[in-house]
């Protein structure tokens, strides 16, 4: 069956049929022109969009279907998490050329309900166009947060301990092995493998943020790392007009991404520093919560968090390493989308 045959309502039907999460929040859901929904009086509400292109954001040559339409809702979770909150409901736009069968589309489905049901989001509806060329996906998604534990970029304050969840450079290896498909690459192969799963299947840190949300913890700014430490990190900066000194031998790294990069002459540094789509959360603290949050993030999340610095009064981004030297990072390093490199 293609396209030209299922046409518009029908494919709405075919992907309505196939998303099993409910919410006993939706009112009214796919199939009128508006979805209804009942908010919770108490709290914010948060609302995110992320686009992704074929061709700027994902290659279909290293993404499957299924494993496009997880990632599709993971980025836009992760900015929910951002700021301390949960994702409840998404509407989602995808335009699609004619050359893709609707066994792509089913697969594209089949990931984005698996990410529903894993992270409790319903879908409530979207649009379905045609496009001349190249796939594209919109995702737009609300969620809730505590009305005195909203967590934003500015307020980092000098003097508070920069954190950061999980590891860092991962992703971003794993896209570097996906595009040089006929490299002799040394060392084991399941290390690979780890670091490419990092990138195909992103884990936003829903956990770690509403244990935060509901931790007496004074959080003090926090974003999650799409496009790079270093320049993730600079919007915090920007935003509470303060510096930062980040600590090289602090920076989370996985032992496959270290393994990975000393047998193959690799910087596993640069990675850490500037790899884009780990979803990791990066926030701030004053330094009196500093060993209460170590100890308790674990037992809390099983999420370990790191300190990899300290905000300083001193504005620019320095990076301080093992012998104690310090060096000034001249600028943000990471992705940017009008320029298309790191």
């Amino acid at each position: 069956m293609d396209l030209s045959k299922l046409g518009e309502f029908g494919l709405i039907s075919r992907f309505q049929s196939r998303l099993k999460h409910k919410s006993p929040q939706v009112i009214h859901g796919i199939g009128d022109d508006c979805a209804v929904f009942s908010p919770n009086k108490d709290n914010y509400q948060v609302l995110t969009t992320d686009a992704l292109v074929e061709t700027v954001h994902f290659n279909l040559k290293t993404h499957t279907a299924e494993q496009l339409g997880w990632k599709t809702l993971a980025v836009n979770i992760s900015d929910i998490a951002a700021m301390g909150g949960r994702p409840q409901f998404a509407v989602i736009s995808v335009a699609i050329p004619k050359r893709f069968p609707v066994d792509f589309l089913d697969q594209l489905y089949k990931g984005l309900d698996r990410a529903c049901r894993k992270y409790q989001v319903a879908l409530v509806g979207g649009d379905t166009v045609a496009s001349p060329k190249h796939l594209f996906i919109n995702l737009a998604l609300l969620g809730e947060t505590r009305k005195k534990r909203v967590f934003t970029r500015s307020g980092a304050r000098p003097g508070d301990a920069i954190f950061v969840t999980g590891t860092l450079g991962d992703s971003a290896a794993g896209l570097h092995i996906l595009k040089s498909p006929k490299r002799q690459w040394q060392g084991p192969e399941a290390q690979r493998k780890k670091l490419v799963q990092r990138h195909l299947k992103p884990e936003p840190r829903v956990a770690t943020a509403d244990w935060l949300a509901r931790s007496r913890h004074k959080v003090s700014s926090m974003i999650d790392i799409s496009d790079g430490l270093t320049q993730d990190l600079g919007h915090i900066l920007t935003a509470g007009r303060v510096g930062a000194e980040l600590w090289e031998p602090q920076l989370p790294i996985s032992k496959p991404l270290l393994k990975h990069s000393l047998m193959n002459h690799l910087s596993a540094l640069d990675w850490a520093l500037a790899g884009g789509e780990d979803y990791e959360l990066l926030f701030t603290l004053p330094h009196e919560d500093v060993n209460k949050l170590k100890i308790e993030s674990i037992t809390k999340t099983g999420q370990p968090v790191t300190q990899i610095g300290v905000i300083t009064a001193k504005k620019g981004l320095r990076l301080r390493s093992e012998n104690g030297r310090s060096k000034i990072l001249q600028k943000p390093m990471g992705f940017n989308h009008f320029q298309g490199k790191s």
